[in-house]
């Protein structure tokens, strides 16, 4: 892959200039100190320190000016005879030469490997990005493929189970849906329906129990039969035998009440009598409006209201 910026790994500006007079002034302020001890020795190496430590940090322009200003100033100060520029002789030809030969060559060794390195970064970033790119993109075929099944899994349940359903939700996308006809049979208020949703159809003790189906918050109940108790016209409950099922999916889980297609559930009295017989003993109801007509009557234990 061509990777046509990597010469460009130092950062622009011209702070990177002051860095390095910054660098060669301290070069010569070391060099100054160390003056009494190496006299007229090693007059260019820090220089030459000064000129790589530039080079790793700032790039090749920075390190090429402070090249060109370290030669004057090492030659003029700590080269004898000190501080006379009138004089030129073989050991100022020398120390020049042997400087413009190292400092070069490590100057351009160094930015072959910061350009080889910064090319290596931007390589690497690359393919970073086309590895996330991948894992969206399979992310997104994953959630479609399961968007079909699910939408697959919901189109033969509801087109199976049309007639009996009576709600239908998703806590997580706040979409309710409560049957017109089974609202009117319960003789709620639609206005209180769109304002409390299930909650006001049923017993508060079930919809206590059924919470988890109205918040993501709470625990969802396990799939299966429930007997709810639904709010009637008259101010009394009746007994709706029904079937929960789940269907999760990446927006959440939705879930669907409808009508059990076994034997008809017959109408409850108040519910004060729910609880009024014995453990064991048996209460008989007569059949609720939902019955057909020849269906045998069903006797119903004072426990079957709480759930299967």
């Amino acid at each position: 892959m061509d990777i046509r910026n990597a010469r460009r790994w130092a950062e622009p500006g011209a702070k990177r200039y002051v860095g390095a007079l910054m660098v060669v002034l301290a070069a010569f302020l070391i060099r100054s100190l160390l003056h009494p001890v190496l006299d007229h020795a090693m007059p260019g190496v820090f220089f030459v320190c000064a000129a790589i430590i530039v080079e790793f940090t700032w790039g090749l322009g920075p390190a090429i000016m402070a090249m060109v200003i370290s030669i004057p100033i090492f030659d003029f100060f700590f080269v004898p005879p000190f501080r006379d520029i009138a004089e030129l002789d073989r050991r100022d030809v020398m120390i020049v030469a042997g400087f413009m030969l190292i400092t070069p060559l490590s100057v351009a060794l160094i930015e072959r490997l910061r350009r080889a390195q910064y090319r290596a970064e931007l390589l690497a970033e690359v393919a970073q990005t086309r590895y996330e790119m991948l894992l969206r993109a399979e992310n997104e075929r994953m959630v479609l493929s399961d968007s079909v099944q699910l939408g697959n899994a919901l189109m033969t349940y509801l087109t199976k189970h049309l007639d009996s359903i009576f709600y239908l939700a998703n806590p997580a996308t706040h979409y309710e849906f409560i049957d017109e006809h089974f609202r009117r049979e319960t003789g709620v208020l639609p206005e209180v329906v769109k304002r409390e949703g299930l909650r006001a159809l049923l017993h508060p003790e079930d919809a206590q129990r059924m919470a988890g189906l109205f918040s993501t918050d709470g625990e969802q109940p396990a799939p299966g039969a429930y007997n709810l108790r639904v709010r009637m016209r008259d101010g009394e409950y009746d007994v709706v035998h029904c079937e929960l099922q789940h269907f999760r999916a990446h927006v959440g889980t939705y879930v669907i009440l409808r009508q059990h297609t076994g034997p008809a559930v017959r109408p409850l009295s108040p519910v004060t009598q729910l609880h009024a017989a014995a453990p064991g003993e048996r209460a008989s109801h007569t059949p609720s409006t939902a019955s057909t007509a020849g269906e045998p009557e069903v006797t119903q234990t004072s426990g079957v209201c709480g759930g299967v």
